[in-house]
């Protein structure tokens, strides 16, 4: 049910646009044929509508009726009103033409170096008139943002215990050994962790979706990691490891190791799986499904098909 002030404005909106129309048409019966009354209604509605407001809209000059000063800025106000709204029906146009429009695209904060800015690349190549909004954030952030609809679609990390997130996988990292380019395992074909067991290591903060990720690698390989630093940011773990601080399992980095770094692989060899993520809990605007067959079919895409995640809620 309408509340009381939504059904006023309701009832207003028709006179309203009679007033504005008065302006752009200079006289009432003009106004009147625009908005498809006749000039008796249109009459009446300039009557209720000045009551209603308070003071008087129109005043009779000779035999033509025309605004007042009052109704003059009554109807430029209804004019902005009306371009606003005018905009929002061009927007929701938009919305609906998966040429057009807008996609809220959200990715990890380790894929905002490369990897994201080459999708958005080569979509804005064959897009150009999709606006793109972008927010960086942890895995956990990005999936609590999928499901309040804040973002459309994320790039981020494929796990299993996501609760109603479909994905689809674009491309594996494998995990290496990170080490200064001058340490006794730098140039090593591979290593375990087993054989790394008593050096320091740095590492990302407890808590962080990565870092747990990596405790199991060290919890299958029975080794309890002494850790020197631990900090939030992955690449500040990849400089502390360059810097010879410590040494880090992270996933390989896009583009090479750092200068001065070397990146081990790690034996047996484990992935962390990225793909792209949409929630099953809200539909995709056409214009962000658009986004996400296009980009599921990008170049670094593996043939493996969407995945459907849903752990317990």
């Amino acid at each position: 049910m309408l509340s009381p002030s939504s059904t006023v404005a309701s009832d207003l909106m028709p006179r309203l646009m009679l007033l504005h129309a008065m302006t752009e048409r200079g006289h009432l019966s003009a106004a009147a044929e625009a908005v498809g009354v006749p000039q008796p209604t249109a009459t009446r509605w300039l009557s209720a509508l000045s009551r209603t407001v308070g003071v008087a809209l129109t005043h009779r000059v000779g035999r033509r009726i025309e605004l007042t000063r009052a109704g003059v800025a009554l109807a430029e106000s209804v004019g902005s009103a009306h371009t606003t709204l005018a905009m929002g029906v061009a927007r929701a146009h938009e919305a609906a033409d998966p040429g057009r429009g807008q996609v809220v695209f959200g990715f990890l904060r380790t894929m905002g170096a490369s990897r994201a800015p080459e999708l958005l690349r080569d979509y804005r190549a064959t897009r150009p008139r999709v606006r793109l909004a972008l927010v960086q954030a942890a895995h956990e952030e990005l999936i609590e943002k999928l499901h309040d609809g804040t973002i459309d679609i994320a790039m981020s990390s494929v796990r299993e215990s996501d609760v109603d997130i479909v994905a689809t996988e674009l491309f594996q990292e494998p995990f290496v050994l990170v080490v200064p380019a001058d340490h006794r395992l730098a140039r090593r074909e591979s290593v375990r962790l087993y054989d790394c067991r008593d050096e320091t290591f740095v590492g990302l903060s407890v808590g962080i979706a990565l870092r747990r990720r990596v405790d199991e690698l060290f919890g299958a390989a029975r080794v309890r990691p002494r850790y020197g630093f631990e900090t939030d940011e992955v690449e500040t773990v990849r400089g502390l490891a360059t810097a010879g601080v410590g040494i880090a399992v992270l996933p390989a980095r896009h583009g090479g190791p750092l200068a001065g770094s070397a990146e081990v692989p790690i034996v047996p060899r484990h992935y962390r799986n990225i793909g792209l993520l949409v929630s099953t809990r809200r539909p995709l605007e056409p214009t962000a499904e658009g986004f996400r067959q296009w980009a599921s079919a990008h170049s670094w895409t593996r043939s493996l098909g969407a995945r459907r995640t849903s752990g317990r809620v």
